[in-house]
């Protein structure tokens, strides 16, 4: 782990421009910073796919096209404290559709609290956290052959390079 994140801060700093992976950023600390960075007036990525959850709710389930008596997987990549998909998570369980959900992030600690908080709230909803980065799990989540939605949200593309991201997008399809 150690001679990971010195290889790859020094390759960050490097380059040309500067950077360094994010999943540097997010512990305990990170994790509350963001939060309260997502409260500001000029995030509104967080309070519009909120509007969409909370009001489009029942589009958003038919568009996936599931039965409540047919099983899917819904991965979340990206989940943080769950704050929007809660409201899916919410509708989805009132209707008894039959699901596991399976939140991703790169934070441990968002992981851990997601999943407090929805054992308390949703009790009835299977939560089954996934901490690493999107290729190495969906990699491993691939190995189910049960259908699966994947909700990608907000700016998490925004922290992969141009590259990087093409190529995420043409392996999830």
């Amino acid at each position: 782990m150690i001679d990971t994140f010195k290889k790859e801060v020094d390759q960050g700093l490097k380059s040309n421009p500067k950077k360094l992976p994010s999943k540097y950023f997010y512990d305990k600390k990170g994790d509350a910073f963001f939060v309260e960075i997502m409260k500001l007036p000029e995030y509104y990525l967080t309070r519009s796919e909120l509007d969409i959850f909370k009001n489009k709710t029942q589009e958003l389930i038919k568009a996936f096209g599931v039965k409540p008596d047919s099983y899917f997987e819904l991965i979340e990549l990206g989940a943080g404290d769950g704050t929007k998909t809660k409201e899916l998570l919410q509708a989805l369980d009132a209707q008894k559709f039959k699901f596991d959900y399976f939140p991703i992030d790169i934070s441990s600690n968002a992981l851990a609290l997601l999943q407090k908080d929805l054992s308390n709230t949703l009790p009835n909803v299977s939560v089954q956290t996934q901490q690493g980065d999107y290729f190495e799990v969906l990699a491993s989540l691939k190995e189910s052959k049960q259908p699966k939605i994947v909700l990608f949200l907000g700016s998490n593309i925004g922290n992969m390079n141009d590259e990087t991201a093409a190529q995420f997008i043409l392996w999830t399809l």
